[in-house]
């Protein structure tokens, strides 16, 4: 038996029989094109022909992958990336190919030059979508597909590829390339499947057929595992699955309520329509999270008002009257959008501080609007739709929003107003704010991080983003005395999703906690055992606590 080592990607433990997906590769010509006229037109058709085939994928499968597989369709008909390849091909004489190829590739290290892990991941995409292209004018085909159920081996899996799989016969993914934002870990991460990337010397060690073993915990591979780690992987499988059943008879099909009845509810942050349809298989009661700005990432333009319209109303038709809460495109910072990357946008050297969220939607109110008309349109459907902007700090930036959202005809749509909690200084105005809103709900990841001075993506300084720290616990409770019953007052940071420290919030007063579709049934079953008064008595003692480990042990007390 050999153990590998990669990233963890995706939860969970199986094993099965190796198959190996061979890299792919193009021939590209060398030769000077004579007709660099016709080179161009049969590069600009065989674009269309790549994108259309995508969008054909994209509709068999649908979810997260069809998501993926429509963003890779738009970059085939991307006409930045067109005019780049034919002028190639006009000032060079390059055959189609290797133009394409050329062109793609400019932009593909410039994605890698990013900060962001996620756009730096993007890519693999382009080449991916280049090569596919090369292929087309070289009449070069090839099709993936499984006789058995696998684990699906790879030095990098493209989302295409995996368009081709039967996915029921996915046992797990390993990959040598990617990390937990490649397609690679987010497809799996929506299906279910355990998922290790990121493991060098992966394909060159396994033969197909051979027995592998992807533990998607710890990030470990085993080839050819022997008896005892093979009872471990099966156990450790079977252990999952009885303790998910375990969990939703706690939590019971009854909305989430405390011991003695009192309501809290419990929605998902979700970003695509698979990760919604997960949640509420989880008993996720609406979302209080939908992540937009996924849908800005990776393009020449922003997303048209019909195009956020369908995703809107299609999560609207599977929560029927249950919420949808919308936070308007949280762009800037570590996700840049290519659209936004023109001269008028200074260089910052801190990001985290500068024009994002809202801020960088007062700049840019015509994408603003176009995304809130596309709730309103939604809410018109009688859906259940609230709106939220994000990197709010003061009075003005919330008054601002409530009036772009009125403007767009949201009051009379019965669109629910709110802002996101995630600048101390709006901690202090809680009074006013929530005369202002119908809620705010608590980002924890970025409030811990601006209420301790410490970059949240600094491994050296995770010590100061413990949401049991106490000037965080102190701070969710005055957010909840401030809004006073006249907002009411969720949770979206990561915090939420940890059992006892929502007991905490629940104490404190807050009465919605979003988190994701993993998390739901460990809270909403612990939500069940826990009466109101033994979480405010817990919550007064826990934010008085010195030490994060004191408030995180008062928790733990009081699950046990």
């Amino acid at each position: 038996m050999k153990r590998l080592r990669g990233v963890a990607a995706s939860p969970g433990a199986r094993r099965g029989p190796a198959a190996v997906v061979a890299a792919g590769s193009v021939s590209l010509p060398d030769a000077p094109v004579e007709d660099p006229v016709s080179e161009a037109t049969a590069l600009e058709k065989a674009m269309e022909t790549v994108a259309t085939g995508l969008e054909a994928r994209a509709a068999a499968r649908g979810g997260e992958l069809s998501e993926i597989l429509e963003a890779q369709a738009a970059m085939a008909r991307d006409p930045e990336l067109l005019a780049g390849a034919q002028r190639l091909i006009k000032e060079r004489a390059l055959p189609g190919g290797r133009a394409v190829m050329e062109a793609g590739e400019e932009y593909a290290l410039a994605l890698e030059a990013s900060d962001s892990d996620y756009m730096a991941a993007r890519a693999q995409d382009v080449r991916d979508v280049c090569r596919r292209i090369a292929a087309g004018l070289a009449g070069e085909t090839s099709q993936l597909a499984l006789e058995a159920p696998s684990v699906v081996v790879a030095k990098e899996l493209m989302p295409a590829d995996v368009a081709d799989l039967d996915l029921h016969l996915v046992r797990a993914f390993a990959t040598e390339g990617g990390s937990r934002t490649s397609h690679t870990a987010i497809v799996a991460r929506s299906l279910g499947v355990p998922a290790v990337v990121g493991v060098d010397g992966l394909v060159s060690a396994i033969a197909n057929g051979m027995l592998v073993g992807v533990d998607g915990d710890s990030g470990t591979v085993y080839l050819d595992p022997n008896p005892k780690t093979t009872e471990m992987l099966d156990r450790r499988s079977a252990e999952r699955a009885a303790h998910i059943e375990e969990l939703r008879t706690m939590a019971g099909d009854e909305p989430a309520a405390t011991k003695d009845g009192t309501r809290v509810e419990i929605a998902a942050n979700v970003a695509s329509l698979p990760e919604l349809q997960a949640a509420l298989e989880s008993g996720a009661e609406g979302v209080g999270l939908l992540r937009t700005e996924l849908s800005f990432l990776d393009r020449a333009r922003p997303p048209s008002e019909q195009e956020q319209s369908r995703l809107f109303a299609d999560m609207a038709a599977l929560l029927g009257d249950r919420r949808l809460v919308i936070r308007t495109f949280d762009i800037g910072a570590d996700k840049p959008a290519p659209f936004l990357d023109t001269e008028e946008e200074e260089e910052e050297e801190n990001p985290a501080l500068g024009v994002r969220g809202i801020r960088l939607a007062r700049r840019h109110p015509d994408i603003l609007s176009a995304q809130l008309n596309a709730a309103v349109r939604t809410a018109g459907g009688r859906a259940r739709v609230a709106v939220m902007a994000p990197m709010v700090s003061n009075l003005e930036d919330a008054r601002w929003f409530a009036e772009q959202v009125e403007a767009a005809g949201g009051r009379s749509a019965g669109v629910e107003v709110g802002v996101m909690i995630e600048v101390p200084s709006v901690v202090f105005l809680m009074p006013e704010l929530a005369s202002l809103l119908d809620f705010v709900s608590i980002g924890t990841n970025d409030l811990t991080q601006y209420l301790h001075a410490a970059d949240r993506m600094q491994g050296s300084l995770a010590g100061l983003q413990d949401p049991f720290s106490s000037a965080l616990l102190r701070a969710v409770a005055r957010i909840c005395e401030g809004a006073d019953a006249k907002a009411w007052v969720g949770v979206c940071g990561e915090a939420a999703a940890d059992p006892g420290w929502a007991l905490l919030a629940v104490g404190m007063g807050v009465r919605e906690l979003s988190m994701d579709a993993g998390s739901i049934l460990e809270v909403k079953a612990a939500l069940r055992r826990i009466t109101l008064e033994e979480c405010r008595a817990a919550a007064e003692e826990a934010a008085s606590a010195h030490r994060p480990e004191e408030a995180r042990s008062i928790a733990l007390s009081l699950l046990r």
